[in-house]
């Protein structure tokens, strides 16, 4: 199973331009990119811990609109990774990376993933371990048209997807 782990912000939403008609045209691209490549979704965004993960319905309004667009496009939303946000865990901070890597450990049906997210700032970012799996859109840019999930995005994760899940359990 191919499957895309997704962040919101700077993916659907980005910083200067989040019509619903713009979040929506980033959702279309992204079930077109399921389709093309045969992904489900799990969602690693930071409001996931709004998210009940049996009705996939959220406390928040806006999140409820973006899992219903999700739905009308068909993309195919499988769970959400732990919320284990930045705890330590003998002594050792758990960042999302963790959560990612815990998730896949779980489920060893996974046999190719990619991280769709726009957290990436070297030796600093909680997505240092799963960086060969990232496929990094722009939150914040002068240009608005270069901000969130665009076109050129669609062969990257299909490079990235081409990799082996290392994590796969045997």
């Amino acid at each position: 199973m191919n499957v895309i782990f997704l962040d919101f912000d700077g993916v659907l939403i980005s910083f200067h331009d989040n019509t619903s008609e713009k979040i929506e045209k980033r959702i279309i691209l992204l079930s077109e990119i399921c389709k093309e490549y045969d992904c489900k979704v799990v969602l690693e965004a930071a409001v996931k811990n709004t998210i009940d993960e049996d009705s996939m319905v959220s406390s928040f309004e806006w999140v409820n609109n973006i899992l219903d667009l999700l739905k009308k496009h068909n993309i195919d939303c499988i769970g959400i990774t732990p919320c284990i946000g930045k705890k330590r865990v003998f002594n050792t901070p758990i960042w999302k990376e963790d959560e990612i890597i815990m998730y896949l450990k779980k489920h060893p049906e996974i046999d190719h993933f990619c991280i769709i997210d726009d957290d990436d700032r070297i030796h600093i970012s909680d997505l240092d371990k799963v960086r060969d799996y990232l496929v990094k859109p722009i939150f914040i840019s002068e240009n608005y048209e270069e901000e969130g999930l665009l076109s050129c995005h669609k062969e990257a994760v299909g490079k990235v997807l081409s990799k082996v899940n290392k994590y796969k359990q045997k």
